[in-house]
């Protein structure tokens, strides 16, 4: 069946699909973990193994193909790992069968000539006129170095260079790169001279800005207040309501459509929406129909659903009620660009989640820096007998 096309705005800044949550490391900092507890190995406890923890190839590929084709606005998959994806030859079997150019992050799972086997000769999906690499390779010291005996760093410049022999344009320089290696910078990682001396000349290296807390101390930038960190350093007892809308298509393994990271996160935390997939499936994806009866007794819930007739983006510019305030995925509430560069170029900050009317305690007032630039996102003080138990 095709599905109707997808209207997008010129605001809609991201398309992310996570094509799977399985991944082949187990990292001690994990951005799919929300409250960064070093356990990424038992994450996400899908335990029906009955049903389907994905959409197939085909499914995605009918997906995609409602989604209107700009070169400026490519789908990223992610994950997880998104090269495990279908034993590993999902990629290939997606790209085949849509016209999209596609970005990858990937941790580079696979060796580079069974990736490139896999894409069925589809490179050019992954290779378009852009300022960055289209396939961001992420460097993870501690497990790359356990899976390759003390040599992750060289042996990932060794995978990335040899995408050469395969298609790919390969550079140091990042925008004539079609491949490049990124590290957080986490206060625990270091930029070494080895591996200075192994990427200088070969591929393009750099560092990505921390979000999250180390040793009691908030890194990285935001927009709302305590939006992050309200109840992991103390701030408060529990999470605030607000409203909240995205900027952004996110998509999980099973075609939901979600509002946040957080949510989205913590819903495969839980053991993912498998039955209620076999629900609506069974409903032939009408999300819209169906959809408040599946999840009612569910506290997070998904915008929609990708393969539903009636799916709209205009489902995704609606502020609704959130009560999880205090526990934003950082990289939601992040100060940033958007793809049109407008933070650097213009000094508008972009985040990718709009937040309005929170339910701030003015006993917190005195805790923000900025009160001033941020009191636009905060609902009213809320009244005096409230306070007396903050």
């Amino acid at each position: 069946m095709t599905l109707p096309s997808l209207q997008l705005p010129d605001t809609l800044n991201y398309i992310g699909v996570f094509l799977t949550l399985e991944c082949n490391l187990s990292c001690s900092y994990c951005i799919n973990d929300p409250q960064q507890a070093g356990r990424r190995e038992i994450l996400f406890p899908i335990q029906l193994k009955s049903l389907r923890k994905c959409l197939t190839p085909a499914e995605w590929a009918q997906a995609f193909n409602r989604i209107p084709y700009r070169q400026d606005l490519p789908i990223t998959l992610q994950g997880g790992e998104p090269m495990l994806y279908w034993k590993s030859r999902g990629l290939g079997m997606i790209m085949s069968e849509t016209s999209h150019y596609f970005d990858l992050l990937t941790n580079f799972a696979l060796k580079p000539e069974v990736f490139a086997g896999n894409l069925n000769g589809q490179q050019r999906k992954l290779q378009r006129d852009a300022p960055y690499p289209s396939i961001r390779v992420s460097y993870h010291h501690e497990e790359m170095n356990r899976a390759w005996h003390g040599n992750g760093f060289t042996e990932l410049v060794n995978r990335c260079e040899a995408l050469r022999d395969y298609g790919f344009c390969m550079s140091p320089v990042k925008a004539e790169s079609d491949v490049g290696i990124y590290m957080v910078a986490h206060p625990e990682n270091r930029v070494t001279a080895e591996m200075e001396a192994c990427y200088n000349g070969r591929v393009p290296f750099e560092t990505k800005e921390f979000l999250g807390i180390h040793e009691g101390k908030l890194h990285g930038h935001y927009l709302y207040p305590f939006s992050t960190d309200l109840m992991a350093r103390g701030i408060y007892r529990s999470p605030l309501s607000c409203e909240c809308r995205t900027t952004e298509l996110l998509i999980d393994p099973l075609g939901f459509v979600w509002g946040c990271h957080f949510y989205l996160y913590q819903s495969w935390i839980t053991g993912g929406p498998v039955r209620e997939f076999e629900e609506l499936e069974a409903q032939g994806f009408r999300y819209s129909e169906h959809g408040a009866k599946i999840f009612a007794s569910h506290d997070l819930v998904p915008i929609g659903h990708l393969l539903d007739p009636d799916f709209s983006i205009s489902d995704l510019e609606t502020f609704r009620s959130c009560h999880h305030y205090g526990r934003c995925i950082g990289c939601d509430t992040k100060i940033k660009n958007d793809r049109f560069q407008s933070y650097y170029d213009q000094g508008i900050a972009h985040t990718s989640v709009k937040i309005r009317n929170i339910q701030m305690p003015s006993s917190l007032y005195g805790k923000i820096d900025n009160l001033e630039q941020v009191r636009q996102f905060l609902s009213h003080p809320l009244p005096a007998k409230d306070h007396a138990q903050d």
